[in-house]
């Protein structure tokens, strides 16, 4: 069990285009969890994990899934960050409905016009930071898929 992988299940990407766009010191991270619990799993794991850096996140996900109770656990441990829709799925939620699901939740995310615009505007903050891409596998899938 010690050396299981799972792929998408906070997983640190370390090369690709994707961490080509973020400042030396910053670390991108991939989560697929979409639901409240995956949410407060994600947020539990910030508190006692990283606390050593500002996170940011990029979040995608799919109109199917309760997006707020995703987000919610995640308010007051965010510096800010962007949505995203997620390319080539029917049922995504738009960047700007997940903002403002996101806003609803007391964070402060913008909507962005792909994953590498997000990432290349979140960038730009301050750093050290961690950059959590998450809400969706299928968002995990194409981000394994595409940044190699």
């Amino acid at each position: 069990m010690r050396a299981a992988r799972w792929p998408a299940r906070l997983q640190r990407l370390t090369k690709g285009p994707l961490v080509d766009l973020l400042p030396q010191g910053w670390e991108l991270w991939l989560d697929g969890g979409h639901n409240p619990g995956a949410g407060e799993i994600l947020a539990d794991h910030v508190t006692r994990q990283w606390s050593d850096k500002p996170l940011y996140l990029a979040v995608g996900m799919l109109n199917t899934k309760d997006s707020g109770g995703f987000v919610d656990p995640l308010a007051d441990l965010v510096e800010g960050g962007a949505t995203v829709a997620i390319p080539g799925e029917a049922n995504s939620l738009s960047a700007e409905e997940m903002a403002q699901k996101a806003k609803e939740a007391g964070l402060p995310l913008a909507p962005a016009g792909s994953l590498a615009e997000a990432v290349g505007r979140i960038a730009q903050g301050s750093g050290p930071a961690r950059l959590l891409i998450c809400g969706s596998l299928y968002l995990a899938g194409i981000v394994l898929a595409e940044n190699g």
